[in-house]
């Protein structure tokens, strides 16, 4: 079973951001990387990528090249990253504000390897999970297809942050769903 610790389409967007490459080259980067799918799987998984905006697709005679698509949607972590990195001064602030984030949208306590999925660096500031919390958070992740390294230990965020999830959760919603038109444009400050 392919378990690997980035999703299928993170790994090829992660390989196409560098060059477009045909579809050999995307086969053998992921086999350089310890993926095995058949080409024919992988050229479905491309064209697939491509009709949904994620790729783009070109002919270059005889083959196929693919490249990240400059319109694709962003993931989740990465929204929430991204609203973390403009709220948060320091990239240890930025790591535990998006600790919170993902703790309180999962109802868990979560790993380090979900904050490097956000883009942000930094220690969180929060407890080490309990051997319960962190075998309920490793069943989730396990069901949803990544490999949980046992070195990393997840972390529980104490801290009432709350005031800035909801501002992050805004700021996600808001991208996602491209509705900046329905802003108020200034605010009025008292004279």
């Amino acid at each position: 079973m392919f378990s690997p610790q980035k999703d299928m389409k993170e790994l090829v967007l992660e390989i196409l951001k560098k060059d477009p490459m045909s579809i050999s080259g995307v086969c053998r980067e992921l086999s350089g990387k310890g993926v095995k799918l058949h080409r024919l799987e992988l050229t479905g998984y491309l064209k697939a990528l491509a009709d949904m905006n994620v790729l783009r697709e070109k002919d270059i005679k005889p083959a196929k090249v693919f490249s990240a698509s400059a319109s694709r949607d962003k993931n989740l972590h990465e929204l929430i990253g991204e609203s973390c990195a403009s709220l948060a001064r320091t990239d240890d602030e930025r790591a535990t504000l998006a600790a919170y984030c993902l703790q309180r949208l999962f109802k868990r306590s979560v790993f380090d390897m979900e904050v490097r999925r956000c883009g942000v660096e930094g220690a969180v500031d929060g407890r080490k999970a309990t051997a319960e919390e962190r075998a309920e958070a490793k069943a989730v992740l396990t069901r949803m297809g990544y490999r949980v390294p046992n070195s990393d230990i997840p972390m529980v965020v104490e801290k009432d942050l709350d005031r800035l999830f909801l501002q992050v959760l805004a700021d996600v919603v808001i991208e996602r769903f491209n509705a900046r038109s329905y802003l108020k444009e200034t605010t009025q400050l008292k004279l």
